[in-house]
């Protein structure tokens, strides 16, 4: 298998409006780049390009537009076509606007630079492609990822309901600990070309500030680059993480968060890019002819019907406005925007895989594809190729709260879980075949 890897920093150089609080936000200064970020996969005939990008989201309709503009570029140095594109978020909360739908607007000059990085990262990773050693393992982490969905005693559930309410009774759903991660070697020199990783949690340390930063994957970047050089490309996915973060929930009376602000981003960075780290050292043998498969499908999932047990007057002022807007809103949508085009994607790399998705998806989703998957390691992402918004449980639903009741940010019909779950085990089945 050949690899190639590239990245190009996209950092504003101004204050522009941020994505990811229901509060306006500016960036006003750089606390660590925004970075798109390459590995070209090659086997042969067929060329795959994974992407991650440090914005929150990145809407379909500038996904699509993405991928073919890389089409075009690359059309006459080799033939890679827009559906072997494969682009996600990182989904920090400290990066500026991609969409002006939910709060603030995305800047046209940024959109501009996004575009022209994405696309000269893909032709670099292309002329950068050489025979590498292809590993793979998978490590756990007992922090960081943490269910945030508290449940009261009156069976409703709020995000960030923890221990410290009196009326607090548990958290709602799992977590997943394990730290998946693929990774190349340079034959002739053993030093790692790239890593790829993929781990369950919101990866915002900082989500709240008001500066330009990566969060969690740029301070995995950094550790990683520290220890294997700073050459190494590092393709970061954040994982089935719609209803997990660095929070930490029960037994915790006094509400201290140690993996939160500058020193929890700092530890997160050591922790995580620690396991990944541990990983990398302990796989010796590299796999045998790994085959690049690549399996595509797209869903048709329908907005449900507003729920109209949702209750949304005990939020705050922004968070109220959010709701009321969503509800105002709702019928138009049934009736333009439903059904929802939800792509979901199977990179098969020898015996790991990338299990791709447009969501914002619940923890148990993520866990529900890795049990069944034939491949020994299994990276989840979230955010890729568009965005569909929450993902939730059914269960979830029931309860309410952000990111589970109807709004803007979720609004597909309650199956619509399982049936990516469905959807990426028949992918899989057909990138293992043989």
């Amino acid at each position: 298998m050949k690899i190639g890897t590239a990245w190009r920093d996209i950092t504003p150089s101004k204050p522009l409006p941020l994505l990811g609080q229901m509060h306006e936000r500016l960036g006003e200064y750089t606390r660590d780049p925004l970075t798109v970020n390459v590995a070209m996969l090659s086997d042969g005939d067929l060329k795959v390009a994974v992407i991650s990008v440090d914005v929150c989201m990145i809407p379909e309709a500038l996904a699509r537009r993405l991928r073919n503009k890389c089409a075009e570029k690359c059309a006459e140095k080799c033939a890679i076509s827009a559906d072997r594109v494969l682009i996600s978020a990182t989904h920090t909360h400290v990066a500026p606007c991609t969409t002006d739908r939910i709060v603030g607007k995305a800047d046209p000059e940024f959109i501009e630079s996004l575009e022209q990085a994405v696309v000269e990262s893909v032709s670099s990773a292309i002329d950068d492609l050489d025979d590498v050693d292809v590993y793979a393992g998978t490590g756990h982490i007992d922090q960081m990822g943490w269910n945030r969905r508290g449940l009261r005693e009156d069976g409703g559930c709020h995000m960030y309901y923890g221990s410290w309410f009196e009326d607090f009774v548990g958290i709602e759903g799992p977590r997943d600990g394990s730290v998946s991660v693929v990774f190349a070697r340079r034959p002739d020199s053993d030093s790692v070309k790239l890593v790829m990783t993929s781990f369950s949690t919101h990866p915002n340390s900082v989500e709240g500030e008001s500066f330009y930063s990566a969060d969690i994957p740029g301070e995995v970047r950094r550790v990683l680059r520290g220890v294997l050089g700073d050459d190494v490309g590092v393709v970061y996915l954040t994982g089935a993480a719609g209803n997990t973060a660095p929070s930490i929930m029960e037994d915790n009376r006094d509400a201290q968060q140690p993996w939160r602000g500058e020193s929890g981003l700092l530890r997160s960075g050591q922790c995580l890019g620690g396991e990944i780290l541990r990983v990398i050292a302990q796989q010796t043998k590299p796999m045998e002819s790994p085959k690049l498969r690549l399996e595509r499908e797209e869903l048709e999932i329908p907005i449900r019907p507003w729920d109209e047990a949702s209750e949304f007057s005990h939020f705050g002022s922004g968070m109220l406005e959010f709701f009321k807007k969503s509800k105002a809103d709702w019928d138009r949508m049934l009736k333009e925007k439903s059904p929802v085009t939800a792509p979901v994607s199977v990179v098969r790399i020898g015996d790991a895989a990338l299990l791709l998705n447009a969501a914002e998806l619940y923890c148990e989703f993520g866990l529900a594809m890795k049990e069944k998957s034939p491949a020994r390691v299994n990276l989840v992402g979230q955010l890729n190729n568009g965005w569909i918004g929450y993902v939730p449980t059914p269960q979830a639903i029931k309860h309410g709260g952000y990111s589970a009741q109807s709004s803007w940010v979720t609004k597909l019909a309650p199956e619509a879980g399982w049936s990516i779950v469905k959807a990426t085990g028949e992918l899989l089945d057909q990138a293992f075949a043989d």
